[in-house]
């Protein structure tokens, strides 16, 4: 009888226990009380007071989902400054910022929190993207030599001007109907994307500079830009730089397997599978997509329980198997970008598969957000400085704009286009 009650008491601390931690995790983020900012860390710490999608009729997987992206939209927006950049990033350890800005993980960020902005409905988040977009804008200039082509303004050394021109077109058609001078800048940077073509194929990234591991990542961010741009100014020419593209990149990758080279790869050649239906490009994101999955850790791991969902790393042609991190949330892009693709295609042997591990990844990526519940040991003032940004892994707990872009960047696309 004594061992029955013990038991029975035990269940119940244990329920009251959970639901105190649902509600913890569903607690709207606190402000900094007066005169005391987080100016140390972030430019802003209100959470935007404009409505959003409700979420509450879907299941409890992708209502966390939305949760989820929802915080880690509001994070971006908070890190957003009148200056139009984000804060890079936090070391929460020593409550003080991140060396390393970049002018790609600022367009990154816009990119991401521009589709937020355009899938919630956020016109608070729209703001602060156009302006975002529109300050990095700002730092490019059309070409003197070759009018209708715009670059950067800095040097090579400094910024990629083919992954930068990617990503600013990206961030540009990300955002809810962009205005006409912003689309009218957009072409001239896809006409830079455009003369960066060689006859082979390929695009030309390194502008005299040494890169070896360029080629995993910026042409691709290029071709994304380019083939998202499709949609809303189309010509016949873009689709003919993604074929040409297309040739010379999958037989290079075959040979040179790389992890880094398939998420804007594969959302490249999605984007040119939805607007052109030609059945090329779906094979070309069905491959690298089957072999991206190959490399993800099943969900229940005894030995491992935190890893469950995220991937492996790829070293001298072989699988490492070493411990996940933020950086799987690429992989999830690029695995939302083949539901598209199969979902369109009427794949469902793919589109199971992509959407399964899709949602496994999803909930490892979860696991590495600041929310109510982790942050308890933080001080007041700074913990809205944390809440919804995603960290670096399980052992590092820094954040960085670019882990939260690709984190929101593949929530926000399992939400808009497979989610059903």
């Amino acid at each position: 009888m004594r061992a029955r009650t013990l038991r029975w008491c035990c269940c119940l601390v244990v329920t009251a226990a959970l639901v105190s931690w649902s509600w913890t995790r569903g607690q709207e983020p606190t402000t900094n009380p007066p005169g005391q900012t987080a100016a140390k860390a972030a430019p802003s710490s209100a959470p935007s007071k404009a409505p959003t999608r409700d979420f509450s009729k879907l299941p409890p997987l992708q209502q966390q989902m939305a949760l989820s992206a929802q915080r880690g939209a509001d994070w971006l927006f908070r890190m957003n400054g009148t200056d139009g950049r984000f804060a890079h990033g936090l070391v929460p350890a020593l409550r003080t910022t991140l060396d390393g800005d970049h002018y790609l993980r600022q367009a990154g960020a816009a990119v991401a929190l521009a589709r937020a902005a355009r899938f919630l409905g956020n016109e608070e988040y729209t703001a602060r993207a156009r302006q975002a977009v529109l300050t990095l804008l700002a730092e490019t200039e059309i070409d003197p030599k070759r009018p209708g082509v715009r670059t950067t303004t800095s040097p090579p050394v400094l910024v990629n001007r083919l992954a930068a021109a990617g990503l600013l077109v990206l961030a540009i058609h990300e955002l809810p109907s962009p205005a006409e001078d912003l689309l009218q800048q957009s072409d001239q940077l896809c006409a830079y994307i455009r003369g960066q073509q060689q006859a082979n194929g390929s695009l030309a990234y390194a502008e005299g500079t040494a890169d070896p591991d360029g080629i995993n990542e910026f042409p691709g961010l290029a071709l994304h830009g380019l083939m998202r741009s499709q949609h809303a100014r189309p010509a016949a020419w873009k689709a003919e730089v993604a074929r040409k593209a297309l040739a010379y990149y999958v037989p290079w990758w075959r040979g040179h397997k790389s992890t880094t080279f398939v998420p804007s790869q594969a959302a490249a050649y999605a984007e040119a599978y939805l607007a052109t239906g030609e059945q090329a490009f779906a094979d070309a994101v069905n491959e690298m997509t089957d072999w991206l999955a190959e490399l993800q850790y099943p969900p229940l791991d005894p030995g491992h329980p935190l890893w469950g969902g995220g991937f492996m790393s790829w070293a001298d042609g072989k699988a490492a198997p070493t411990a996940p991190t933020i950086g799987s949330a690429a992989y999830a892009e690029a695995l939302a970008e083949a539901c598209r693709v199969a979902r369109k295609a009427g794949d469902l042997t793919h589109y199971q598969r992509d959407r399964e591990a899709l949602e496994r990844c999803l909930q490892f990526l979860t696991r590495l957000q600041y929310t109510d519940a982790n942050t308890q040991h933080f001080a007041d003032w700074y913990r809205p400085n944390l809440l919804g940004a995603f960290y670096a892994s399980n052992q590092d707990g820094n954040v960085r704009i670019d882990y939260t872009q690709h984190a929101v960047g593949a929530l926000v696309q399992y939400l808009m286009y497979v989610v059903d």
